[in-house]
Parts: structure tokens; C-alpha cells; sequence
């Protein structure tokens, strides 16, 4: 058997830095910019989410400007376990350009961008780099990627499975640390145990937040009734994979 022992920085104020949305990545560049304040909007911007029976979501998104109109769908897989009022937001930053976030299987963000440009033509874009005043704002500040905390939050998930050759239990299990504001983050599968201490900051508590998938959890902090993801935990064919979704740093 092996058993890894993967060591977390303790926390005194949680700060989370989310990872790379879609296929490019956010500018963490020097964007230096005031706090951003959102805009007073000279238009109005809806988003349509469909197809969720299937595999890939349709984004439909309708732009207008005066009576200046334009629609774009987009193909992308959406968080199937999310109510539709926090599966996306909708950004000002102007008051003639909107971003939209929306939330991604794996609760990470891809962006859209809805804008009118120089000679007046509306335009809606997937926004691959989306200014960091951006992202921070709609995922700190506006709350995107947290969801409503529901009743299949638990301490301890076990579940006997067979994925590819193996059939074992999918163990994970949030156990009592030797401090108060810690705890141990404990997973198996056939054969393979891995440990992670986490440093958990006050006002925040530990929680093991199902999927519709058996063998698919997140280990997520809750505060205030939102859940928000902080390490994958799922098991494809036959291996144990772990992830961490969010950076923490410390304050």
C-alpha cells in the first residue's frame, strides 16, 4: 500500500485564487487598476442555459444596446449540481461591456464577454483572459463558484465501487486534528491512502460536498450556507485523483 502525507499551510484568513478557466488562462499580470465598481448598464444582457440532460450545456447569451441587438451560443459543460441563480453572474464594467462567468463541472469559471466597440457593433466573445479586476471581483466579491451548502454535506463518505479492474471502497473523511483549526483530510481507494492537513481558517467549516457522481467529492469550506470547492476527490478507472481547485494563501 502506499500512503502519502501532503502538507497544507495553516490559515489565519482565507483568499482564494482560482485556477485557469476554459482553455486559456486569467491575467494575473500587473492590473493594477482602483477596486473595481460596477456600472450603471446602457443596456441589458440575459443568459440561457439548456441541454443540462446532456453531456454539453448550450450558453445562449442576447445583447442589447438601445435597439441595437445581437445573440451567440456557445457550447460548454456547465455544474450540473448548482441552482441556476449561481451558476452564473453577469458583470458591468461598463456601461456598454458585460462580463458573464459561468460555472464550469470542475467549479472553475469560463467568461464570456459582451461589449460595444469603437464603431458602435455589439460583440460577445469568449473571454479566455479576463482582466484580473474581473475575475477577482465576480468570484470574491460577487460570489461566483460557492453554492448553496445542501444536505449531502457530511464528515465521512464511503462508497464500494468498481471502477476499471478494481472494485474497493471510495473512502474520504474529514478526521480531528492535534489543533483546534486543523484537521486531516483522509482518502483511499484500492490500496492507495493519502493524508492532508488543513489549516481551516474561524468561521469557516470542513465539509465533504457530494456529487451526483459516486465516485466524485469535493473537500469544501462552508460559511455562511455557500460551499465553496477546495480540493477534487474522484476516482477514474481504477486510479485515486486528487486535485486542489483553489489556492490558499495565507493573509
Amino acid at each position: 500500500m502506499q500512503h502519502f502525507r501532503v502538507w497544507l499551510a495553516g490559515l489565519a484568513v482565507l483568499a482564494f485564487t482560482a485556477c485557469n478557466s476554459g482553455t486559456g488562462k486569467k491575467n494575473n499580470g500587473t492590473d493594477t487598476a482602483a477596486a473595481l465598481v460596477p456600472a450603471t448598464p446602457a443596456g441589458s444582457v440575459e443568459v440561457a442555459i439548456t441541454g443540462k440532460d446532456k453531456d454539453t450545456q448550450q450558453i445562449t447569451i442576447k445583447f442589447q444596446i438601445k435597439d441595437l441587438k445581437k445573440e451567440k451560443s456557445f457550447e460548454q459543460a456547465v455544474l450540473k449540481d448548482a441552482p441556476d441563480a449561481e451558476l452564473f453572474k453577469v458583470l458591468w464594467d461598463e456601461p456598454n461591456s458585460a462580463y458573464i462567468g459561468v460555472l464550469k463541472p470542475n467549479h472553475a469559471v469560463r467568461y464570456y464577454h459582451a461589449s460595444q466597440d469603437d464603431k458602435g457593433d455589439l460583440k460577445i466573445l469568449w473571454a479566455t483572459a479576463p482582466p484580473k479586476r474581473i475575475w477577482e471581483y465576480m468570484e470574491n466579491t460577487m460570489g461566483l463558484g460557492k453554492v448553496s451548502a445542501s444536505a449531502e454535506l457530511t464528515k465521512k463518505y464511503s462508497k464500494n465501487m468498481q471502477s476499471g479492474m478494481i472494485i474497493a471502497d471510495f473512502i474520504v473523511e474529514i478526521r480531528p486534528d492535534n489543533t483546534p483549526d486543523s484537521v486531516e483530510l483522509y482518502v483511499e481507494f484500492g490500496g492507495v491512502r493519502k493524508s492532508m492537513y488543513i489549516g481551516i481558517p474561524a468561521g469557516y467549516q470542513p465539509t465533504i460536498q457530494q456529487t451526483s457522481d459516486a465516485d466524485h467529492v469535493y473537500f469544501s469550506l462552508v460559511k455562511d450556507g455557500k460551499a465553496e470547492p477546495f480540493i477534487d476527490l474522484k476516482v477514474e478507472n481504477g486510479h485515486l485523483q486528487v486535485k486542489t481547485l483553489k489556492e490558499i494563501k495565507k493573509d
